[in-house]
């Protein structure tokens, strides 16, 4: 039997709260605007239909989190069949070489530091699109969303290891990339 919702939790607040972070978990996974647009439309409706079956074992933000996750590997793989299809390249190559089309939403800066904080921020999310999918996954939902390694195994189909396995690997590619740019005394 599936319990009922708190009376508060009604599909205008799941949107007002949780749009924001679906569409930027989105973004980032996939890499560009209107993937991330259609997954968080795609997500957000079937949050809708399924939110009365909603038993409250986990977090919402959990729930919507694997949701998003699985939306997005989803939308994914559909591209990659797509464009492999179209035109009968390799998927992983093609991904690979997309960039995304739009800065991303800015962090929180200091007021005296607009401009250096702005420049930070475009190096780090360049760093984090370079980085291959299976690592950008595993980071993305660690560093970025905070997510326990375990949950992340789950979400993503892999063992608890291979998780640990490719973050350190992740962490390892961005300090490389970042390096250049946050080394002391070195300019970006």
């Amino acid at each position: 039997m599936v319990a009922p919702l708190p009376e508060k939790l009604t599909p205008e607040l799941v949107f007002r709260e949780y749009a924001p972070r679906i569409y930027n978990l989105a973004r980032r996974m996939l890499g560009n605007d209107a993937d991330a647009e259609d997954v968080t439309q795609d997500v957000l409706l079937q949050v809708v239909r399924k939110l009365d079956t909603f038993r409250g074992d986990a977090q919402i933000s959990t729930w919507l989190h694997r949701v998003t996750v699985n939306a997005a590997l989803a939308h994914r793989q559909k591209r990659a069949n797509r464009q492999k299809h179209e035109a009968g390249e390799a998927a992983d190559e093609i991904l690979e070489t997309a960039a995304p089309e739009t800065a991303v939403r800015r962090w929180n800066v200091a007021p005296e530091d607009p401009v250096l904080a702005a420049e930070q921020h475009a190096v780090i999310e360049r760093a984090i699109t370079e980085l291959p999918e299976p690592f950008r996954d595993v980071y993305l939902l660690a560093d970025v969303e905070g997510l326990p390694n375990a949950e992340i195994g789950e979400m993503l189909g892999l063992s608890v290891a291979a998780v640990k396995s490719r973050l350190h690997r992740a962490r390892m590619r961005m300090r490389d990339l970042l390096a250049p740019h946050f080394e002391e005394g070195v300019t970006p």
